[in-house]
């Protein structure tokens, strides 16, 4: 054996162990710049903080997604959203910063990073008074860049220590519910592209963006339980945001980004087969669990 066959595995336990802290890093900062443009939108949505009073009288006609925005002042389906949008991301970079040798943290970081970069370009880079400054807003592009590092980073090594292997079916639910999570994210992407002037749509502090991210980022979640039965268990946050979301819509039917009761009912549906099944998936780990320790 050579001088270099016998630093292998120093050198791989060396690679492993700064790849981890570039994982953690990457996923903190992450971390704090999801929850911070996230949590800003949960809090404008509740309230807590106003929204903004710009413009000037020299501002355009308000647009008819402006006017469809404040004929719906209603926040009760955008609260749903943000808020389940808030706890999927956060506690899927949580979990990477604690374990990120856990397969299913970073698919789900990733599920959540590629739903954000999808609604960019869809969104573009308003100005907020009728134009398109730019194919994309380059801010909020590059809050997303560190947590796909995080979640890309993650994958060499953790592909070769995991064995846990997915539930196909979740695939399949997520393969159902692409189409029409994809044509809502698109309708609530071009809503936040064409409302202006601001004063004129209460919701235009990115609520309709942030929906068009939940949409996307549900199937995905789901999807990723379907590719690693690592950290199943956090994938109950995106059936109950489903849950919430149909449950929004069904009880304020008037409000912004409400879809109609046949669609509530059908997310809702979806959603429960998707908690179910983890529910069954769980049951199952318990009794083998318990026969291993008889």
């Amino acid at each position: 054996m050579t001088e270099f066959e016998r630093d292998i595995p120093v050198l791989d336990h060396w690679l492993a162990t700064w790849r981890r802290v570039a994982v953690r890093l990457t996923s903190l900062l992450g971390l704090l710049l999801f929850g911070l443009v996230v949590g800003l939108v949960v809090m404008n949505v509740l309230g807590i903080i106003p929204s903004g009073s710009e413009g000037s009288p020299n501002d355009p006609p308000a647009s008819a997604a402006a006017l469809i925005g404040a004929d719906m002042p209603d926040e009760s389906v955008h609260a749903a959203g943000a808020i389940g949008l808030l706890a999927i991301g956060v506690t899927s970079l949580v979990r990477l910063i604690l374990r990120p040798e856990r397969s299913g943290a970073a698919l789900q970081v990733l599920a959540v990073s590629t739903a954000w970069v999808v609604s960019v370009p869809l969104v573009g880079d308003p100005n907020n008074v009728g134009g398109q400054a730019g194919p994309v807003d380059p801010i909020f592009l590059a809050v997303a860049l560190p947590s796909i590092a995080a979640g890309l980073l993650a994958v060499p090594w953790r592909l070769q220590k995991t064995t846990a292997t997915g539930d196909r079916r979740f695939l399949v639910l997520a393969a159902i519910a692409v189409l029409p999570a994809s044509w809502y994210a698109i309708d609530q992407a071009l809503m936040q592209r064409n409302t202006f002037p601001p004063t004129a749509d209460p919701h235009h502090n990115a609520h309709w963006w942030v929906m068009a991210i939940m949409a996307l980022a549900v199937v995905l979640a789901v999807a990723s339980a379907g590719l690693s039965s690592d950290g199943r268990a956090w994938v109950v946050l995106a059936g109950l945001a489903g849950v919430a979301f149909g449950l929004a819509s069904l009880l304020a039917p008037s409000s912004a980004s409400a879809v109609r009761w046949p669609w509530g009912v059908a997310t809702i549906a979806w959603s429960a087969v998707t908690l179910a099944l983890l529910g069954r998936r769980f049951a199952t780990r318990a009794d083998h669990y318990k026969l291993r320790r008889a």
